[in-house]
């Protein structure tokens, strides 16, 4: 053998490997099951699974294990209703890195009252994933779709059934183009991120009709052109850098909570000042800031990012 191929023999990454547990059957271009773990068992991590199918009821008799993780894979094409189905201990659900998962079935989370943590990112679903059916107990539960381009849409009640308490929503870097009416109704929102979904144009007007909250709201890097003008009063902090379509705000009267605002255009600014003292909840810092940002609105550029 030459040089050069020897060479190359050397540097040529070698083949992954597929990981599959012994107690589960991984069949390659087959269905998942994970059966039972025995005791003790809380962690399950599926890198590389040669499956096209986790079905449902794939992890039935799992019922110490904490955390399923399901990451690296490029045979996995679809998840059934009912694959993650009354897993009363089950706390994190990650999927992650599976470029080939086109579909996630209606009811695939169905009655996980102990789920913490849900992330579903970079795959190749092209409908919000159903969670109406977790019914989570957990505070703050969080929510993390993430860096899935092919949903365009957040229909309405898409969170409703999700959680009973409070919960924290990371819905970045999708390929959102719209959030329809009443799309977070039922929610108890602390944090709502929309950042970086850069082909999100519309946010109906009464998308958090419904919903209590939320304290933050990030809208950084998008292309809204307007926020809803109901569903604002709880907004406490308002994240909205370079977000360039986004020419004019809601009536400052519809902020009545607002402490901290991170903003992309100064004349953004003009809005929060000279409100009457009752309704002055904002700090005397921010007003001045706001006004001084105003002021400055001649001076600078339109599209320079100023943050308070």
């Amino acid at each position: 053998m030459g040089l050069l191929p020897m060479l190359l023999l050397l540097l040529w990454p070698p083949p992954t490997r597929t990981r599959c547990p012994d107690f589960c059957s991984c069949k390659p271009d087959g269905a998942l099951s994970c059966p039972d773990a025995g005791p003790g068992f809380t962690r399950l991590s599926l890198t590389y699974l040669p499956v096209k199918v986790i079905p449902s009821q794939a992890f039935r008799g799992l019922s110490d294990v904490l955390i399923i993780e399901i990451s690296q894979s490029d045979s996995l094409e679809r998840m059934e209703a009912n694959a993650f189905d009354s897993l009363l201990n089950l706390s994190e659900i990650l999927i992650q890195n599976t470029k080939n998962l086109v579909y996630i079935g209606p009811g695939a989370f169905t009655n996980l009252p102990r789920l913490k943590y849900l992330s579903i990112c970079n795959t190749g679903i092209q409908k919000l994933p159903d969670v109406t059916k977790i019914f989570s107990a957990e505070f703050n539960f969080i929510l993390e779709i993430c860096d899935n381009l092919h949903i365009t849409t957040i229909p309405g009640n898409a969170f409703q059934g999700m959680n009973n308490e409070s919960a924290t929503l990371k819905l970045y870097g999708n390929g959102f183009e719209e959030i329809q009416s009443h799309a977070f109704n039922g929610t108890t929102l602390i944090s709502l991120d929309l950042k970086e979904n850069k082909n999100l144009r519309k946010m109906h007007n009464d998308a958090l009709r419904g919903a209590t909250g939320p304290n933050v709201l990030d809208i950084s890097s998008t292309k809204l052109e307007a926020l809803p003008s109901y569903g604002l009063e709880s907004v406490q902090v308002l994240i909205a850098t370079s977000s360039y379509s986004l020419k004019k705000l809601p009536p400052r009267e519809k902020f009545v909570s607002l402490l901290e605002a991170t903003l992309t255009y100064p004349s953004h600014c003009c809005a929060f000042i000279n409100l009457p003292t009752k309704d002055q909840n904002i700090s005397l810092s921010i007003f001045e800031n706001f006004s001084k940002q105003c002021e400055s609105t001649a001076r600078k550029p339109n599209n320079e990012t100023l943050t308070d």
